[in-house]
């Protein structure tokens, strides 16, 4: 006769590795999603493609709009396509398509000159929704259920660290690749993380939670009926939702400038190619930092209340910059905004499973992920207009400081989560 109560804690914690190494798996896997290879680099482009070809900083951030409207365009869409195959179909053919754009946009630049980085950044963004933190956090939302509900926090913050530790990578690795081999090198060398590293993760190491219900037929749709949650049109219906949406918004467009204008705003200050790519190493780092913990935070306290005062520092930093723009204030208040922004997008795809459940995760996630892109696409060409109006960034950092201390004021009016979303 099997004894169950010692079968039972033997299967939680074979659960509980299985899903740790789901976790590793996917902060690899987000190092190498499009947009931290390629979308955060913009700023380390910018000088380079100025002096190239004579565009104004401005202009060259455009692209990143570009790219953040087709990505806001990409995600609801990408997003249902994950709650009916599942999420390695969706990751393996993003990571595909959007790194042999990125390898194709110099030929791209040739052909059409900044047309033609518009199209580049446009297709990459596009295809590259799939490789992005819609897929990791929806896959670790599924792991991270029943006895292992109190560490998702933690899990979707290990992972979400993917990104900062890919542009800890990528950053300092763009700029001495331009260094050497010019911004075409850039371009090319970039493009090999998602199609020799990511493509071999999606493949092989990534895979369903075993309480996700398949179809028999077809291979691979998810039984969305059979997850607990809320539909789309019922997320709709909720002061979350509009919350949410308001907070992405102003999350990417103010923070998300400031990090894509970093190498451009310490570049002005003479800094060498090497100490420009440590700084952006550290700063990388940070993030990594910043990110883990607060979802550690998370699963301990109230994520609204924890991403308030996370946020509140970077308010502090930018209005820090805006009344003295010095290097040493440059670079202090960058890196504390890194710090300060670790609450990102492991915010949103924490609460969005807290509020709504898993039943329309992918969707209502691509949802408020797309408004983030959005804001990216809005705060970024903004930054860049606002240097070529007024000839430096006091002024964008001191819009910035309001719009974060406007999110910490939304952080507080969330409501509680809902008690059934809690025992999930």
């Amino acid at each position: 006769m099997v004894d169950m109560t010692v079968t039972q804690p033997v299967a939680e914690r074979s659960l509980s590795r299985q899903a740790w190494f789901m976790v590793g798996a996917a902060l690899l896997g987000t190092m190498c999603c499009s947009t931290s290879v390629i979308l955060v680099n913009v700023g380390v482009f910018m000088k380079p493609l100025g002096e190239t070809f004579g565009w104004a900083r401005g202009d060259i951030a455009l692209s990143l709009s570009i790219a953040a409207l087709s990505m806001a365009a990409a995600n609801p869409f990408v997003g249902g396509l994950i709650d009916r195959f599942g999420v390695k179909p969706v990751l393996v053919t993003s990571l595909l398509l959007y790194g042999l754009f990125v390898a194709a946009t110099p030929l791209m630049i040739g052909e059409g000159d900044i047309w033609g980085l518009y199209l580049a950044y446009a297709a990459i963004a596009g295809f590259g929704a799939g490789s992005n933190v819609i897929a990791y956090v929806r896959l670790l939302s599924g792991w991270f259920t029943g006895p292992l509900n109190d560490k998702r926090g933690l899990a979707l913050g290990i992972s979400s660290a993917g990104i900062p530790l890919g542009t800890t990578i990528t950053s300092p690795l763009g700029v001495l690749l331009i260094d050497a081999f010019g911004w075409q090198g850039g371009f090319w060398g970039l493009a090999l993380l998602p199609l020799v590293v990511g493509l071999p993760i999606a493949l092989f190491l990534i895979r369903p939670a075993p309480g996700e219900v398949r179809r028999p037929r077809g291979g691979g749709p998810v039984a969305a009926a059979n997850l607990p949650g809320l539909t789309m049109g019922e997320a709709m219906r909720t002061q979350a939702f509009w919350l949410l949406l308001a907070m992405a918004l102003l999350m990417s467009s103010c923070l998300q400038a400031i990090g894509i204008h970093t190498a451009p705003l310490l570049g002005d200050f003479g800094m060498a190619a090497w100490l420009l790519a440590l700084i952006l190493a550290i700063d990388g780092a940070l993030g990594i930092v910043a990110r883990v913990g607060a979802g550690f935070l998370f699963d301990r306290f109230f994520a609204p209340y924890v991403s308030a005062v996370i946020f509140s520092i970077a308010a502090v930093s930018a209005f820090g910059y805006a009344a003295e723009p010095t290097l040493i204030v440059a670079i202090l208040a960058t890196l504390l905004i890194t710090i300060g922004s670790g609450a990102e997008s492991d915010f949103i795809g924490y609460v969005v499973g807290r509020y709504f459940g898993l039943k329309s995760y992918g969707q209502i996630f691509g949802a408020v992920y797309g408004m983030f892109m959005i804001g990216i696409a809005l705060g970024p060409y903004l930054f860049g207009v606002a240097f070529d109006a007024w000839g430096n960034y006091q002024m964008p950092f001191l819009f910035a400081g309001i719009g974060v201390t406007v999110i910490c004021i939304l952080m507080l009016m969330l409501p509680a989560f809902p008690a059934e979303a809690e025992k999930r």
